[in-house]
């Protein structure tokens, strides 16, 4: 198994899911039933199946190729995961709000959009390690729908900054090495260095 893209699929996946599970969570306490859950899984399932079951053609096309579209994709979600742990960090609230009309279609358009953010980066993690990439969206899944059932109204007062710092400098770090493997062919060991220096840049963005 891949640790590095298993733990990357693990964390991308929390993220979404839980920010999927709090949504349905803020309409669970409105409607007092389960629908909104339903609504959820139905939103997520419908994107997560189909990575699932078609990732792996992926394959056909030539791994440079993957590897570098790839890592535009992860740095792509790198930088919107620190965006938004910056605005969190500084209390920025995004221009026009965010205004959910309320309704079950919200919970479910919502959850669709999370499991397609997660999805992306899963695919652009098949390559290194198809089984890794999907025991990491898998367990993840598992765990937020434990712990939404669970804690319920409490999991829609989860504060991800620190997990989007983190997970950022994952994503970001990732990429730097597919992109290094496909110019210079340098060995996986590296990738620990370039995740610690990564967690100094987000830092310097968060403070400035």
């Amino acid at each position: 198994m891949d640790v590095s893209v298993f733990l990357a699929a693990l964390g991308i996946s929390l993220l979404e899911l839980t920010e999927a599970g709090a949504i349905a969570a803020i309409y669970h306490n409105i409607y007092k039933n389960n629908l909104p859950f339903i609504y959820a899984v139905l939103g997520v399932a419908i994107v997560l199946i189909p990575t699932f079951t078609l990732g792996k053609l992926i394959y056909l096309v030539p791994l440079n190729y993957v590897l570098l579209a790839s890592a535009v994709i992860l740095f792509y979600f790198g930088y919107r995961l620190i965006r938004s742990a910056r605005r969190s960090f500084k209390g920025i609230k995004k221009k026009g709000g965010e205004e959910k009309e309320e309704g079950l279609s919200v919970v479910f358009t919502v959850s669709a959009i999370e499991g397609l953010e997660a999805s992306l980066v899963i695919l652009a993690l098949i390559p290194q390690s198809y089984s890794s990439a999907v025991m990491g969206a898998i367990l993840a899944s598992v765990l937020v729908v434990i712990l939404t059932a669970i804690l319920k109204s409490q999991v829609a007062r989860i504060r991800l900054p620190h997990l989007k710092f983190v997970l950022s400098a994952l994503l970001f770090s990732l990429g730097t090495l597919w992109i290094s493997e496909v110019v210079f062919d340098i060995p996986d060991l590296i990738l620990p260095l370039f995740f610690l220096a990564y967690l100094g840049i987000n830092y310097v963005i968060i403070k400035i």
